[in-house]
């Protein structure tokens, strides 16, 4: 296909400028497209299917160096840059539109999902700007029970201009064979020959001679980046200023990538996050490739994972040098040139030593397929188990599975020590959950076990991954241990063979009692924490609840079978009532909102419930682990789902869910709103994708009902003076607007 071909299918005019088409008339609407994240993959396929339809595109100008600053004011929840940026695009395109186009993309594919940010972009849209011109938001899901490709999005945005099916059916036939010639010239051209036809802004100021390239390098990163010359600080001109020749995901066959993430033990669930990593593998064993780079953005919360596989793929597999770069509005070019030139360097040396970096090294005690990177395992068969802390997790199982014969070691509760030794081998940008995770994982090793149980999952949120980086982070470290990873942690029948090995049980009947029995001991260990929640703020005596609450729990972690449990809960109650309060004191209503992990375990959240109670704030959480686990198993089955009670609450604000608990933030937030309640306080992890969508909605629920939201996010940096005088400030506040 020709480029005058591709222009006339876009309607463009010879010049390929993508705002306007010659046959669109002449006060016809007029769709925006903002320049930003999914454009770069699917642009030639929506431009041209409207363009068919004779609907005038506007793309939004290249992204400069002001937008970068222009876009922190736009919202001030944590997103990393790229999104910050695609909202600026927005900003600058919404009012010159008759409509906007926002896909609300969850997979396209049906074992991967995209980042949680992407299936929140139209909602954090529709909440940062109160004024937006019509919205054009097909879903686009390929999962099943009824997935919806682009055919149907095509479709659905078709039927805004036009109910000719005939005109419908051509336009979608236009555009899949645009996006396919797209496809096929990524593979087989130059990136400038592959996107200039279609985006005559792209690589504008780089009209260079060619040069002769010294090195070939792969260059391993998102498009929205790369290929974004503010977003990347001129990246590509850089490289070819150096004699640089490079080669990118979107230059290895879909075929390849999918051999290569065969190799993972565990495949990357995150679209994006797979190409890049399957293509480092692929270009890793290539012997015309000189090194890598990955590039990532700072806070990117799969970038996190995604490049330490890269890392720990090319440096266990491959001679290669590998270069990371993690951009962000920060980075200065002098920095970025000087990192490029120092990598070059060093890549110049290995050839003089002989060292050129297309041998590709195996481990000896790899799988011939190379899957692996493998570490022998303990030789006794003997189960010494550990399961780490989450909240008071631990009071469900441990004493039920000693009382089976496990020989089991709970790690100390998450402490400092924890701490330093999750964040020291852990990911920089990886959240404060995963480090404390692998903390706990490295002090129950230490303590003699050999096997280590951890949930998991299939996204979109990190969590599901955790025990694939944390075992090789392990491994690496030299540890000799088993990893039992529960990758459906939502099936019944996985939950009870898992209770049924552990315990080395008789009959799925056995396990079915033993694991019910550990939810109830959970919902009761729920019931006297949230009667904990309403005493405090009233009680007469300082920390008397706190003494109540702690005997309580001895109680309920004391009790062997079912009937126990109506004893320890009579037994728990008069405890708490003997507690004693000033029920005519004031007491003000703050609702506690965001991931489950940092709602639940009190080390991570610096105590915030004690803090809060003891100056005189009762308290009312949005996430009970008994709640979470009973959405899923039913073991009180008169009581509502919360997720989906969830997601009625939030719909006026997010429509679709984007992992993790981010409707349950939002949903009852807005719940907690309309109660009348005085305050809400956001806790989440620093760079935790879906309460970062959360958290972005979260200001228009603050403003709409004229409710004040604290977000607290922590890492291994929070210092508990800055929480205390936050928590201080904002209940002060609370008090002053009574």
């Amino acid at each position: 296909m020709t480029s005058a071909q591709l222009h006339a299918h876009k309607g463009l005019d010879s010049n390929g400028h993508n705002d306007s088409g010659s046959s669109s008339p002449p006060n016809g609407p007029v769709v925006g497209i903002p320049r930003g994240l999914l454009y770069f993959h699917y642009q030639p396929l929506w431009a041209t299917f409207l363009s068919e339809l004779g609907v005038k595109v506007l793309v939004s100008q290249p992204t400069d160096r002001a937008h970068l600053e222009t876009a922190q004011s736009l919202t001030r929840s944590d997103l990393c840059l790229p999104v910050k940026v695609f909202l600026e695009h927005v900003r600058r395109l919404k009012d010159q539109v008759d409509w906007l186009l926002l896909p609300r993309v969850t997979s396209v594919s049906p074992d991967a999902f995209m980042c949680p940010k992407v299936l929140g972009l139209t909602d954090m849209v529709r909440n940062v700007f109160p004024s937006l011109p019509g919205l054009l938001d097909p879903k686009i899901n390929a999962k099943p029970p009824k997935p919806l490709g682009f055919s149907e999005a095509c479709s659905w945005v078709g039927r805004h201009f036009t109910n000719n099916s005939t005109q419908l059916n051509n336009a979608w036939s236009a555009a899949a064979e645009a996006q396919a010639e797209f496809s096929r010239r990524m593979l087989t051209s130059s990136l400038e020959e592959a996107i200039r036809p279609w985006d005559n802004g792209f690589n504008q100021n780089r009209n260079q001679p060619a040069i002769e390239a010294e090195y070939r390098v792969a260059l391993i990163g998102r498009p929205y980046i790369t290929f974004d010359n503010a977003l990347s600080h001129g990246l590509l001109d850089l490289l070819k200023r150096h004699r640089v020749h490079f080669v990118t995901p979107e230059q290895v066959s879909p075929e390849a990538k999918e051999k290569q993430s065969l190799r993972l033990p565990k495949k990357v669930y995150w679209q994006l996050g797979r190409d890049l990593v399957a293509a480092a593998m692929f270009y890793m064993e290539r012997p015309d490739v000189d090194g890598i780079i990955n590039v990532s953005s700072f806070g990117c919360g799969q970038d996190s994972f995604t490049s330490v596989l890269v890392e720990h793929y090319v440096s266990k597999h491959s001679n290669k040098p590998i270069l990371n770069l993690v951009l962000d509005e920060h980075t200065a070019d002098t920095g970025l040139n000087t990192r490029v030139e120092a990598f070059l360097d060093m890549m110049e040396q290995r050839r003089k030593n002989g060292f050129p970096g297309t041998r590709v090294r195996r481990d000896k005690n790899a799988e011939p397929s190379g899957t692996a990177y493998i570490v022998k395992q303990p030789e006794s068969r003997q189960m010494h188990l550990t399961i780490p802390h989450m909240g008071h997790l631990h009071l469900g199982y441990k004493q039920v599975l000693e009382n089976l014969g496990v020989k089991i070691t709970t790690p100390p509760r998450p402490d400092k020590e924890a701490l330093m030794l999750g964040t020291r081998y852990s990911p920089e940008c990886a959240c404060l959950p995963f480090k404390l995770n692998l903390g706990n994982m490295i002090q129950a090793l230490n303590q003699g076990a050999t096997d280590i149980i951890m949930p998991g999952g299939f996204g979109p949120c990190r969590f599901g991954y955790y025990s694939v980086v944390q075992e090789q982070i392990l491994r690496d470290l030299g540890y000799r241990f088993r990893m039992g990873r529960a990758d459906d942690p939502d099936s019944l029948r996985d939950m009870l063979a898992t209770i049924k090995m552990i315990a080395d049980l008789k009959s799925k009947w056995d396990s079915y009692k033993v694991f019910f029995f550990i939810l109830h001991r959970l919902a009761l260990v729920d019931q006297a924490i949230q009667r904990a929640h309403r005493l405090r703020p009233r009680e007469l005596e300082r920390r008397s609840t706190d003494r109540v609450l702690r005997r309580s729990l001895r109680i309920i972690e004391k009790t062997r079978r079912f009937r126990d449990l109506w004893q320890a809960k009579r037994r728990v109650r008069r405890q708490f009532d003997a507690v004693a309060i000033d029920r005519r004191r004031p007491v003000v209503r703050v609702a506690i909102v965001g991931e489950i992990f940092m709602v639940l375990e009190n080390y991570a959240n610096m105590n915030v419930e004690a803090r809060l109670g003891e100056m005189g704030v009762e308290i009312h959480r949005s996430v009970w682990l008994s709640d979470w686990l009973n959405d899923r198993f039913r073991f009180k089955p008169f009581r509502r789902n919360q997720f989906r009670w969830a997601l009625r609450q939030a719909q006026p604000y997010l429509r679709d869910p984007s992992g993790g608990e981010s409707v349950k933030t939002v949903g009852k937030s807005v719940h907690f709103a309309r109660k009348g309640f005085d305050g809400i306080v956001h806790l989440m992890p620093f760079t935790c994708m879906p309460e970062l969508v959360a958290q972005t909605i979260l200001s228009r629920v603050s403003s709409d009902f004229k409710i004040p939201v604290l977000t607290l996010p922590f890492d291994e940096h929070t210092s508990t003076g800055a929480v205390q005088t936050r928590l201080e400030a904002f209940v002060d506040l609370i008090k002053r607007r009574r």
